[in-house]
């Protein structure tokens, strides 16, 4: 119970990474505001949490509702420890463009993308960073990606995962004398309902099972992540124990593309 007394806000959580996420951080005894544009997720993740569990319908692409979860957090019990920014996605709600193609990328879906991706979690941040400051204690983890420091997707999601390690890094330095850490989780390739390997080998003409074995070529381990396997790394970062790690960019990708 190393979380045991904190209060957690996971947003994009009603399924994959952000939920497995939730559920590690309500494990080891955090209080967690969950929130997601489906309210119908949310009541699953809720139900499988229990306890004091609650669901916030957000869209984070709106200013406001992205801060809708820290407000329901201090609501609820008075004080916020952990936010984790995991929202995020290729497509910003429009069709997905060819990865690293900007003859398809059109001005609408670049600017989604960024504000889903990047804009989003600062505006959840800013949120949450007065109350961190007020209580001397404050754990923020933005969830990146394998891009964030490599090409390999669209240019927008490329961009904006390149940015959120910025933004990771400019808030650890800005808030480290005040009992703060901002740190960068970036997951690799990991299953959840989000990735149809029959669609992915689809794109490229090949077979579900090619397309799964030529992704898994390039990782190190020769496999695919279970979510639940970036739960302890998130609850390690959230965590007293994590107290002296700030600034840093964690890939839990199996050795992906070393």
């Amino acid at each position: 119970m190393r979380l045991a007394g904190r209060v957690a806000v996971v947003t994009g959580a009603g399924r994959g990474i952000g939920r497995a996420l939730a559920e590690a951080l309500a494990q080891e005894g955090a209080s967690v505001v969950v929130s997601s544009r489906t309210a119908a997720d949310l009541a699953k993740v809720t139900a499988a949490i229990g306890g004091t569990a609650r669901a916030v319908v957000a869209d984070a692409l709106d200013r406001d509702q992205a801060r809708a979860p820290v407000r329901a957090a201090l609501d609820a019990f008075g004080r916020l420890d952990i936010l984790v920014n995991n929202v995020g996605g290729r497509s910003g709600g429009g069709a997905e463009p060819a990865d690293a193609d900007p003859w398809h990328e059109h001005d609408d879906l670049f600017d989604r993308l960024l504000t889903l991706n990047l804009t989003s979690a600062w505006w959840t941040t800013n949120a949450a960073l007065p109350a961190m400051r007020a209580q001397g204690y404050g754990r923020v983890i933005n969830i990146g990606s394998g891009v964030a420091d490599r090409a390999g997707a669209s240019m927008a999601y490329t961009a904006a995962k390149h940015g959120l390690v910025g933004l990771t890094r400019s808030l650890a330095l800005a808030t480290g004398t005040h009992g703060i850490t901002v740190n960068c989780l970036c997951p690799g390739w990991t299953q959840t309902s989000a990735i149809d390997w029959d669609v992915i080998g689809a794109r490229s003409g090949t077979s579900g099972a090619e397309a799964r074995e030529r992704v898994t070529s390039d990782i190190a381990q020769r496999r695919v992540l279970d979510a639940a396997e970036l739960g302890a790394v998130a609850v390690l970062l959230a965590s007293d124990a994590g107290a002296a790690i700030t600034g840093q960019v964690w890939h839990v990708d199996g050795g992906w593309r070393l």
